[in-house]
């Protein structure tokens, strides 16, 4: 087990260091799958051994090996990054453009208030 789970927070580490999102699922798949490749290299007198991935064993492996997260990566991460370098470009070119003053950008609440406030 201990073989497995060495193998496999190497194998997570790897698809992060490549950008590949990893979910609980697809590491407990390939949990088992590390599991039964060590079980049969091992040969005789280890078929007994099962081992289900189940979300408590995720929930402790996470915690030995100090994963936080295996949120998004990869391109999602990155579009993010990208949205957020272009977005005060972006702003400044709707404030120009709609005539804004900053107090309006600064002050309005959105368009909800807008109408609610209009019934007063």
């Amino acid at each position: 087990m201990e073989n497995m789970e060495r193998l496999l927070s190497v194998w997570i580490e790897d698809q992060n260091r490549r950008d590949v999102p990893v979910s609980v699922v697809l590491v407990q798949e390939k949990a088992r799958s590390l599991f039964e490749e060590l079980k049969r290299a091992q040969g005789e007198g280890s078929e007994a051994e099962t081992f289900g991935a189940s979300r408590g064993w995720f929930a402790r492996f996470k915690a030995r090996h100090g994963l936080r997260s295996l949120g998004a990566g990869g391109e999602a991460a990155r579009a993010d990054a990208e949205a957020a370098r272009r977005y005060p470009a972006l702003l400044r070119r709707v404030i120009q453009e709609g005539g804004y003053t900053a107090r309006q950008v600064l002050l309005h609440p959105g368009p909800f208030w807008s109408s609610a406030s209009s019934v007063s």
